[in-house]
């Protein structure tokens, strides 16, 4: 009688199941003290951790890191590598170098200016609703405001917040950044941002808001205009703010827009593709984006 309760007793327990991702190594941070773990970061913006138990995969990780190459990567509920696997299938990443035209300096980003929060709200509530389960912030941010631009005709922003070292890993945080749309709009008479971070707020909200939502320590997040900005000076504070028109997908875009001159001045096709699918489980088809 007590095996068979101990055996209901399992089946009723919650399965803690493995996850696993396609993506690229981004960086390494070492630990300065003994016991703690390796993170790893990845162009996904997650971060993971390798512990002693799994140190041999230290060594594969760096050469991935170096190679740039495409991984699928397995980990577990505390965010511990299990494994790690090259796969040659190409990943939507912009290239280090852009290549197309569409990259080239034009006119300034002017964004559009919405008539008050009552349209904004509209914008919100009324959004693409995302698949179930895990999907990246910069996915959904993309068809969020590639589809405001298509059926609303607005030209929207998005906001960036970066989490520095010394945060994730005082907090044990699980993102190095995250992204999301934002608008101006008018408030009281006076334009104002409004942040639309459809996945974890429950309206537009101002800036300060919003980074409340993930700053465990009440940070006022200072914002910045260029990527090293953040990437040169990681512990001088715990997060940094950065903003960019609607077309910038990931941070490689604001580093390459630093280091090249390049301003994104339209959508790359193939990234949005790769966002409808990823975040909302839609393939598209050619002639339908």
């Amino acid at each position: 009688m007590n095996l068979l309760f101990g055996f209901l007793l399992l089946l009723s327990l919650p399965v803690m199941a493995n996850t696993s991702l396609k993506t690229q190594i981004e960086d390494i941070d070492y630990p300065s003290k003994s016991g703690e773990p390796i993170l790893v970061f990845l162009k996904s913006g997650n971060v993971l951790k390798i512990t002693g138990a799994k140190a041999n995969l230290l060594k594969e990780v760096e050469e991935f890191e170096v190679s740039h190459a495409v991984v699928e990567i397995s980990y577990d509920a505390n965010r511990e590598i299990i494994s790690i696997d090259e796969r040659e299938t190409p990943f939507s990443f912009a290239p280090l170098i852009p290549a197309n035209k569409s990259m080239s300096i034009q006119e300034p980003y002017v964004p559009s200016l919405l008539p008050d929060l009552n349209f904004a709200k509209k914008l919100f509530f009324d959004h693409r609703k995302a698949k179930n389960g895990e999907t990246q912030c910069f996915n959904r941010a993309a068809v969020w405001a590639y589809e405001w631009r298509l059926k609303d005709k607005i030209y929207s922003n998005k906001i960036w917040i970066f989490f520095t070292k010394k945060y994730i890993r005082k907090y044990n945080f699980e993102w190095w950044f995250h992204v999301a749309p934002m608008v101006n709009v008018i408030v009281d008479g006076k334009i104002k941002e409004r942040v639309m971070d459809m996945k974890y707020a429950r309206g537009p909200i101002s800036v300060k808001l919003w980074s409340d939502i993930f700053m465990k320590d009440d940070a006022n997040c200072p914002v910045v205009t260029k990527y090293t900005d953040h990437a040169n000076f990681p512990e001088s504070n715990t997060c940094f703010i950065q903003k960019s028109s609607m077309y910038y997908h990931q941070p490689i875009d604001l580093e390459i827009q630093e280091r090249f001159g390049n301003e994104r001045t339209g959508w790359v096709i193939p990234e949005i593709r790769a966002a409808y699918e990823e975040a909302f489980g839609i393939v598209t088809k050619s002639g339908e984006i």
